[in-house]
């Protein structure tokens, strides 16, 4: 027998979760399927950085939104708890680029977002460690940090629950089910079930996924390597740090860790199931290489692990988000390794899409799917350019 559900979200990382929970909150009693386990794709391997400094604006919207109405009030507003620790964060851009890092900082500003730019001497002031000799400006938000992507989504999940949601793990969707324009359902190796919504948040499986509601979606598979290294005994405190000068970023982890990664040298276009998880052969040096740049006590340190993640990489490096193909089918993919910080923000406007026919919480119009079949893709006013490179 079918079950019969309001709505299917394909996908039980913080996007679908976050999707479930806000529709859970409106009344809806959706069912999350996820074909392996809670978080065990790009989220479970998320470096959880909460931060606002984009160059896209509607990105920037997206962030501060999900910190100032979500991580730090989250016992309070979702439940539980999401780890969020406040480290301060600067965003170091290139001596070239010193317009746009102004540039955007001035469109967060006027957001409402607590940030500004400090000189190098300021850079020095906040983390003693640092040479700053390569840079002369960077952009600082004070109340940002980083927070703990499971736990986050572990905790929206139990909400969303208690509100009436359903999750169904090791439950692999087969084909969508369509009728007269519209989608009715899924088969999966679990059975059948009926809903007059489906949300697509299936990460690196989102093209395949897409496939079956005859949408196409143009995502790579983008694999990311990222160290977990020993602290130095003598390091001082320094905050979350993106350094375009290095090519890198790293942000502390508790007071023994140091999470760090490259920007450049990921891999792209593995299958979405590919079970090699051994990072790229340079990456370790190469980061060390780059990190020493900015922090030369990184000499001091050790190599504690390295994990190795997967996300669904868009042509512009912005997510996908809205109604795709036939009525009652949408799509929240394309993250691009950027996702966790905003997913609050995009679960509360995807809901609002679906329900209301607009989001009004963040207006995420822009992030349509359409918009790579009309050549439209999404550029900064001041870009930075890709991301990954």
């Amino acid at each position: 027998m079918t079950q019969s559900h309001d709505a299917i979200i394909i996908g039980a990382g913080v996007i679908g979760v976050s999707i479930a929970f806000h529709l859970a909150e409106r009344g809806l009693k959706p069912l999350i399927l996820e074909r392996k386990t809670v978080a065990s794709g790009a989220t479970g391997h998320s470096s959880g950085l909460v931060r606002m400094h984009y160059d896209l604006k509607a990105e920037s919207e997206l962030a501060f939104v999900s910190f100032s109405k979500y991580f730090i009030n989250w016992r309070e507003r979702v439940g539980g708890e999401c780890g969020f620790k406040q480290t301060g964060f600067l965003q170091i851009a290139k001596r070239e680029h010193e317009d746009r890092l102004r540039g955007n900082v001035s469109n967060q500003q006027r957001l409402g977002i607590n940030t500004s730019i400090i000189s190098a001497a300021d850079v020095k002031k906040l983390a003693p460690d640092f040479l700053t000799d390569q840079f002369d400006f960077a952009a600082y938000e004070p109340d940002s940090g980083y927070a703990d992507a499971t736990l986050t989504t572990n905790s929206m999940l139990d909400s969303a629950k208690r509100n009436g949601a359903t999750l169904m793990q090791n439950c692999e969707v087969i084909s969508i089910h369509i009728a007269s324009g519209r989608v009715t359902g899924v088969t999966t190796n679990q059975g059948d079930f009926s809903a007059p919504i489906i949300i697509n948040a299936a990460g690196t499986w989102a093209a395949e996924v897409a496939k079956m509601a005859d949408v196409n979606i143009p995502l790579e598979t983008w694999t990311h390597d990222v160290a977990f290294l020993h602290r130095p005994p003598t390091l001082g405190n320094f905050p979350a740090v993106i350094d375009d000068t290095v090519n890198c970023y790293f942000r502390p982890e508790g007071g023994a860790l140091i999470l760090a990664a490259g920007e450049d040298e990921s891999m792209r276009n593995e299958p979405p199931d590919a079970e090699d998880q051994t990072p790229t052969k340079n990456f370790l040096n190469n980061l060390i290489d780059n990190m020493v740049k900015r922090m030369p006590k990184i000499e001091e340190s050790g190599l504690h692990s390295i994990h190795v993640g997967r996300d669904g990489l868009s042509q512009d490096q912005r997510p996908i988000l809205g109604a795709a193909g036939p009525a009652g089918f949408y799509v929240a993919c394309g993250l691009s390794g950027t996702g966790f910080k905003i997913s609050p923000a995009v679960g509360a406007s995807m809901s609002e899409l679906i329900l209301d026919g607009k989001s009004k919480t963040v207006d995420i119009s822009s992030f349509r799917l359409e918009r790579f079949a009309e050549g439209q893709p999404l550029k900064g006013e001041f870009e930075y350019g890709h991301i990954w490179k």
